[in-house]
């Protein structure tokens, strides 16, 4: 973002420095300030979950609750849903099952839940489609864990990790520039395209005690400290203050 003709805005150093602008950035670094995006604290927080969201989507009390949320159109292939759900398929088939609620629409939606009844994967599954302002931050309380398991640079940040955080959720990322600047301080990051290794992260956050006790209070309080709006504005005031 163009904010004077001698300052620039980028949300992530990291994505950039990968990104074909590189050496832009490289000729013109004291152009550059990284300012991240922000969550509504207010709108995203730590609740318990909605009862009657539990009933509606006949979720297992007995089983960990991983959330994703992202397009399930041709344009937003790179989401990684295939990913993910070959590692409830590996997770599953090693007797360590979670449950899985799928935020989104698209063309590919049904593609993905035939995909999942192929795989026996129909009772751990919930497809719940497009989600509202107003609903979005209840499915996030009903998870234990929210999984971005992105399969290339098409995903530059991941504002759904910044929801996440807000509401007291951990996450485990694909490890991409920009994604893993905001991921790797509130959970686990996984190689992309790698189902295996994101069954295993997953696995292995749920069976670390110290992890599942610790980690959703450590993700809230980022959001509170780094990625409130208030703090982004607060650091972007900061910034043409220094132009004025």
């Amino acid at each position: 973002i163009l904010i004077s003709a001698d300052k620039l805005l980028v949300s992530s150093f990291d994505y950039l420095e990968n990104s074909d602008a590189a050496k832009i950035l490289a000729q013109t670094k004291s152009k550059w300030e990284e300012l991240p995006f922000g969550v509504d604290i207010l709108r995203f927080f730590p609740a318990s979950p909605s009862a009657d969201l539990l009933k509606q989507l006949n979720l297992q009390t007995n089983l960990p609750t991983v959330l994703f949320v992202g397009g399930m159109d041709s344009a937003h292939y790179f989401k990684g849903v295939p990913v993910l759900l070959q590692a409830l398929f590996l997770l599953k088939r090693n007797k360590t099952p979670v449950q899985v609620v799928l935020i989104g629409e698209g063309e590919l939606r049904s593609v993905f839940i035939e995909r999942a009844r192929v795989m026996g994967l129909t009772d751990l599954t919930h497809f719940v489609g497009k989600a509202s302002d107003e609903e979005l931050p209840k499915y996030y309380n009903l998870a234990d864990l929210l999984v971005l398991p992105s399969t290339s640079r098409n995903e530059a940040f991941g504002m759904v990790l910044l929801e996440a955080f807000a509401s007291g959720v951990p996450v485990i990322a694909s490890d991409l520039p920009g994604v893993r600047t905001v991921a790797q301080a509130g959970g686990i990051l996984v190689p992309p395209r790698r189902s295996q290794a994101l069954a295993e992260a997953i696995q292995g956050y749920f069976s670390d005690n110290d992890l599942t006790a610790t980690l959703p209070q450590k993700v809230r309080q980022l959001a509170e400290e780094v990625y409130a709006w208030p703090k982004i504005v607060e650091k972007l005031d900061e910034i043409y203050q220094q132009l004025v």
